[in-house]
């Protein structure tokens, strides 16, 4: 007579969590980007695209632009820097190596990059905070994201990700 009360609340606590499970999985969880084909993604088929990333503000009021341009095998990379109370302007133009290209396509793929362009923007922005963008253009066709979205828990250092990938070829 004892053990039916445990047995139905163990039962209970069994579809609990499973309800639990699946509620998560359909309306939390964001599986857009396992659905997502990168077969029929123009970038991926293309040999000529453009990645820039951006800076603007933050403590050091600097407005930073990093710009990634790959035309069919040909790699440059142009670099401009400048705090925004008018000094003057740091620019390089640089070739960089066609593993750029390769790496800059798989930070694209791994971050599913334009299930991320959909992201909602939060609707707190911190005013001190630096505004970063990451913008990736093939042809006609251009995804961008900004800092001021809400990203999955994996994809939040996309920022850091692809100034760090750019900035190894500024040397």
């Amino acid at each position: 007579m004892l053990g039916t009360p445990i047995f139905a609340f163990i039962l209970l606590g069994i579809m609990l969590f499973a309800f639990a499970a699946i509620a998560f999985f359909f309306f939390v969880y964001d599986h857009r980007d396992v659905l997502y084909s990168f077969d029929d993604d123009p970038l991926m088929k293309s040999d000529s695209f453009e990645c820039e990333f951006s800076r603007i503000g933050g403590s050091e009021n600097e407005h930073t632009t990093i710009k990634f341009v790959c035309e069919k095998g040909k790699n440059k990379l142009f670099y401009s820097s400048r705090l925004t109370n008018g000094a003057p302007v740091d620019k390089k133009e640089l070739d960089v190596p066609d593993e750029a290209a390769e790496k800059l396509k798989e930070l694209y793929k791994k971050h599913c990059f334009p299930v991320l362009s959909d992201c909602e923007h939060m609707e707190e922005v911190l005013l001190d905070a630096p505004s970063e963008l990451i913008t990736y253009t093939v042809g006609e066709q251009s995804y961008m994201i900004s800092s001021d979205q809400q990203f999955p828990e994996k994809s939040r250092g996309i920022f850091n990700e692809a100034e760090m990938l750019m900035r190894a070829y500024l040397e």
